[in-house]
This record gives structure tokens, C-alpha cells and sequence, in this order.
């Protein structure tokens, strides 16, 4: 009989409602500037074309703010399931992006953020490092790292997931990966 395992574990930033209050406000602030782009975009057909000044303005501040609202309001999703782990950023509640799929019998370590072996891991040029955690300054969280080989590159992976998530993917990797540090 096939046993299969589902664990999923959302990761939230610390600041999450003031994430969504800021998000609500850039979404404002972009309905204000499309509103007033329009405004002097008719008001340069009618009036005068030295406005065209203001609607160019409207038009970039709209823009940036489209591009700044894309870095908040964002949070992970760490799926395990029966040896796979899927790592997918959530974008404002709405837009799910794949960061990585790889299999449990791909990872080569694993342990917490900023033992003596994680340090060993992000010493080596040939490892990309993708930081997950959505409280990079945060420290009393626990953070842990699992090294393993996505479509042929190795990659380093700094989550603050629980150890139920880290037991899980160790479970199903069928080698001793875990640092000897880990407690």
C-alpha cells in the first residue's frame, strides 16, 4: 500500500497586516494617478499642451507604484508531498509563482541558518542561495537550510519552516543529510 503525505505550511512575514494596509494605499494612490494621467491627457486636447508635462508625471508615478506593490503583501507556501517539496511565492493573496520543485532524494544537507556546516554550504561558489524567510530581519524565528540539486544546479534554501516540514523531507531523502550540530 501506498502511503501518501501532504504538509503544507504557509509562511507569513511578521508584518503582515501592515503589508496589506500598504498594499490597499499603493492600490489607491494608482487608481489617483491613472485618474489624473486621463485628466490631462483630455485636458491636452482641449486646453493647452503644455500639460503634457503633468500627464507624463501621472503616467510614471503610476507606474512606480505599480512595480512597488509587487514587493509587499507576499507570503510562501512550503508543499510537501510524499518526497516532493514545492517552494511557491504567493503574490498578494492572488498570483502563485513557482520558485522551485525538487525531490526529497535530490537534497545533499541540511540543518539550521548559521551552523558551522551552513556556513561550509554558503562558502561554495557553485551553490545558489534562494533566502525564503519573509522576516529577513527577524532573528528569534528559527531558520534552517536544505542543500539539495534543482534541474541540475545546486541550490542552498533558507526557510523558516517548523521541523515537522524539515523531519518530513528528511524522512523521505534516504540518506543521512542532516548536519551533525543539529539537536
Amino acid at each position: 500500500m501506498n502511503n501518501e503525505v501532504l504538509y503544507e505550511e504557509t509562511l507569513f512575514p511578521s508584518d503582515y497586516s501592515r503589508q496589506k494596509v500598504f498594499y490597499i494605499i499603493c492600490r489607491v494612490i494608482i487608481a489617483i494617478f491613472i485618474a489624473a494621467t486621463v485628466f490631462f491627457v483630455f485636458s491636452l486636447i482641449y486646453i493647452d499642451w503644455h500639460l503634457v508635462f503633468y500627464a507624463v508625471w501621472f503616467a510614471l508615478g503610476a507606474v512606480a507604484f505599480v512595480l512597488i506593490k509587487k514587493h509587499f503583501y507576499n507570503c510562501y507556501d512550503l508543499i510537501f508531498v510524499s518526497g516532493e517539496v514545492r517552494v511557491i511565492k504567493v503574490v498578494n493573496t492572488k498570483k502563485r509563482k513557482k520558485i522551485a520543485i525538487f525531490d526529497s532524494k535530490d537534497v545533499f544537507g541540511a540543518g539550521r541558518f548559521g551552523s558551522e556546516t551552513y556556513e561550509k554550504f554558503a562558502a561554495s561558489p557553485d551553490i545558489k542561495k534562494i533566502f525564503v524567510p519573509t522576516n529577513k530581519y527577524v532573528i528569534d524565528k528559527e531558520k534552517y537550510y536544505i542543500c539539495t540539486v534543482v534541474d541540475g544546479a545546486k541550490m542552498m534554501f533558507v526557510l523558516e519552516c517548523s521541523e515537522t516540514f524539515l523531519k518530513y523531507v528528511l524522512k523521505y531523502c534516504g540518506k543521512p543529510v542532516l548536519e551533525k550540530e543539529f539537536k
